[in-house]
């Protein structure tokens, strides 16, 4: 939410993150949430769903980067097709867009009004990826896509905001859908989800998401990023049908592996980050751990819950 000339932006229980607002951009009400485009002090512009932070400019790369470079190196650089579920404004269609070993990128978001408000009002993301050949824009619910797609993808990945009670992202974050994910990939492919804040008070949610699946895919990887616009360390979990070793190459191969299938440079992703992000704290694995698969997976936001 916004309050006054700040946004307010619950974490946890007592706990909360703020950025003063410079000038509302742009602000409409689509057939689905509530857009606003808000220049901050600090971050500069950025994009609000619904009042809560999905990204802005000074640290946008985090995200983009920490959702697909890990899984495009386990990848070896190499994936024929690749789903982005939401993916709004585009930065991970982007960083997909820089491995030539890319075939095919599929996007599918239901909301038009933030890919019309994205290509008009956030320029730092770019919008030269949706002329690329290579891109397919779908304005759709994915869920509805996949049950009518033949094809199979060697990675998805899940950027959709976050699944607020009633929201269209509430269902994508089920075990059966999820496990609709698994039954639209390749043998070898992947699926890249968010998770969400683990911070000490406020890690339920990320843990519960992590924890989806796990129960649904035989192997899941867990590692943190800090973007700091959100005011928390941030879970993102890889499943996979089959087993991963993703601190199984030192750092000078995953450079090399960079250098030699990725065009352009990265500000946040490189070998030494890559370890980093694998190397969970203990507080976190042990959140995870203590997950309860049989109760529903509770959100932060509004008490709702997700089965």
């Amino acid at each position: 939410m916004t309050d006054g000339h700040w946004t307010f932006e619950e974490i946890a229980p007592g706990e909360a993150h703020r950025h003063r607002i410079v000038a509302e951009v742009h602000s409409t009400k689509s057939a689905f949430q509530h857009i606003q485009v808000l220049e901050t002090e600090s971050y500069g512009r950025g994009l609000f769903l619904d009042g809560r932070i999905q990204h802005v400019a000074a640290d946008e790369y985090i995200y983009s980067e920490s959702m697909v470079h890990p899984a495009m190196f386990l990848l070896e650089g190499s994936c024929e097709r690749a789903l982005c579920i939401g993916a709004g404004p585009g930065g991970v269609v982007r960083e997909l867009l820089r491995y030539p070993g890319v075939g095919e990128v599929v996007q599918v978001e239901i909301d038009t009004s933030v890919i019309d408000v994205a290509r008009e009002h956030l320029p730092h993301v770019g919008t030269e990826h949706w002329s690329d050949p290579r891109v397919r824009l779908r304005i759709a619910d994915v869920l509805e896509y996949l049950a009518d797609e033949p094809g199979r993808f060697d990675l998805i990945v899940n950027d959709l905001s976050e699944p607020l009670p009633g929201s269209p992202a509430s269902e994508v974050f089920s075990a059966r859908s999820v496990g609709l994910m698994r039954s639209s990939l390749s043998e070898r492919g992947l699926y890249v989800s968010w998770c969400g804040s683990v911070g000490p008070r406020s890690s339920e949610m990320a843990a519960r998401i992590g924890a989806v699946v796990g129960r649904v895919f035989p192997h899941a990887y867990r590692y943190v990023t800090h973007p700091q616009s959100y005011g928390t360390v941030w879970m993102t979990v890889i499943g996979s049908n089959l087993p991963l070793d993703p601190l199984g190459a030192d750092v000078a191969e995953i450079d090399r592996h960079l250098a030699e299938r990725m065009t352009g440079t990265l500000r946040l992703y490189d070998g030494v980050t890559h370890h980093h992000m694998f190397h969970v704290p203990k507080d976190v694995r042990e959140a995870v751990a203590q997950v309860d698969l049989e109760q529903p997976i509770q959100l932060l936001v509004d008490g709702g819950a997700l089965t």
